[in-house]
């Protein structure tokens, strides 16, 4: 097959798909940077954009190649699809519906929107493709560049934004922030690498990521840093193997959440009796005990959609007043548990293993791409599995983010070569 060699001169008009690429990276970085609020946009500017351009383009509707995407996958598609609708059957006997029916309207826009915004950027070919990584690349330093200057100033932006909001409220939306933005650093970093950026830019990018990880007292991002590196470096050898473990792991840890967190805050309560555990960790594992103890009285169907933050009697822990589950379980697994019980969670599980299939079809053999797909997918699957909501969809655009601007680094060897050999000389 042959493949289009890069040029450091555009040549000819840019393709749209290559403006909807570029839109979206850097639209993510913007909103990623400001606190998540907005950043399912970045997400509606490409799904939309290319929506028009796929309904103008040849092969219409869309294009040829979403379709035959469509096609090829069919089995993956038909799973989501399922797990899709059970979740909004699930709005039929939430004790929430208002609460649900947002919810609703939420995913379905990004249902919709994500495979066309990811599919607009995976039309990227050739020069378009460079200008794409420039883009994520570009979104990636002006988010990093934004938490950074919040931290150091002691979010002095968001204060002026919003005078009346609280410390612990800011650092909370910084801290989001902070995840959607360092899912997106192994793609950035590879990008460089491939575009045979100065080494002082790659070290810089490593450099705020490691002290934005850091801030807004947000443990488990400078944890997820350091397992996503993990599994990079440990993907750029085993890709294969790799991308079969983040699925499969992900997909037993869905299955067997039930199980598995109560499991852990018994023995976090062994090992940190009393006072001795964090504030934080405490209330966190006794959320995960309490929803185990709610999904074992609905165990097939859930409570419905919206349903875990009805569970609001006040209890008392740590010498302050809380909900006995705060909005959510804090964990995305029994999240899906609580809400749409043992048959959400199983197509879950089944989708994420049929996915991960077809992620070593596509991505098995460019181990660049795999090794910053995989890292992302590690950091955010453990920000998903042990701190957020299960459908909070600056998560969705994260990880929509991630796979779209992954298939950038699908280049073969001699395309990285080719570009390197243009700069040398």
């Amino acid at each position: 097959m042959s493949v289009s060699q890069p040029s450091l001169k555009q040549t000819r008009p840019m393709n749209p798909s290559a403006k909807i690429a570029g839109a979206f990276g850097i639209g993510f970085g913007f909103f990623a940077g400001t606190g998540v609020s907005g950043l399912a946009m970045s997400l509606g500017i490409a799904g939309l954009w290319g929506l028009i351009y796929g309904l103008r383009a040849e092969g219409k509707p869309l294009d040829r190649a979403f379709v035959r995407a469509m096609k090829k996958h069919g089995e993956t598609w038909l799973c989501l699809f399922l797990f899709a609708m059970w979740v909004l059957l699930t709005a039929i006997w939430s004790p929430a519906p208002e609460l649900a029916a947002e919810t609703v309207r939420r995913l379905a826009a990004v249902c919709v929107l994500a495979p066309i915004g990811i599919w607009a950027v995976y039309r990227c070919q050739g020069e378009d493709r460079l200008l794409a990584q420039r883009a994520i690349i570009a979104g990636v330093f002006v988010s990093l560049g934004i938490l950074v200057s919040e931290a150091i100033n002691h979010y002095a932006m968001n204060r002026f934004a919003s005078p009346d909001k609280e410390p612990l409220e800011i650092a909370g939306d910084m801290g989001r922030a902070a995840s959607a933005t360092l899912t997106l650093c192994w793609v950035a970093y590879a990008c460089l690498y491939q575009q045979m950026s100065d080494a002082r830019i790659r070290f810089l990018l490593v450099a705020m990521a490691i002290f934005t990880s850091l801030q807004f007292g947000t443990d488990i991002n400078a944890a997820g840093l350091a397992l996503g590196t993990i599994a990079a470096l440990f993907a750029l050898s085993f890709p294969r193997l790799a991308l079969g473990l983040v699925s499969g792991g992900a997909a037993t840890l869905i299955a067997a959440a039930p199980l598995i967190y109560p499991a852990i805050a018994q023995v976090a309560f062994q090992l940190l009796p009393g006072d001795t555990m964090p504030l934080s960790y405490g209330r966190r594992a006794q959320m995960w005990e309490t929803a185990s103890n709610y999904i074992a009285q609905k165990p097939l169907t859930g409570w419905g959609l919206g349903a875990g933050s009805t569970f609001d009697t006040p209890i008392i822990y740590g010498g302050f007043e809380w909900p006995i589950i705060q909005l959510h379980p804090h964990a995305a697994p029994l999240h899906i548990w609580l809400e749409t019980g043992g048959i959400g969670a199983l197509l879950a599980s089944v989708t994420l293993i049929m996915a991960g299939g077809v992620a070593i079809r596509v991505f098995g053999r460019y181990r660049v791409a795999t090794a910053a797909l995989v890292g992302g997918l590690t950091f955010l699957f453990l920000n998903w599995g042990f701190s957020h909501s299960a459908w909070r969809e600056w998560v969705w655009t994260s990880l929509a983010a991630l796979i779209a601007f992954s298939f950038m680094l699908r280049n073969p060897r001699r395309w990285a070569s080719a570009l390197r050999a243009r700069r040398e000389g």
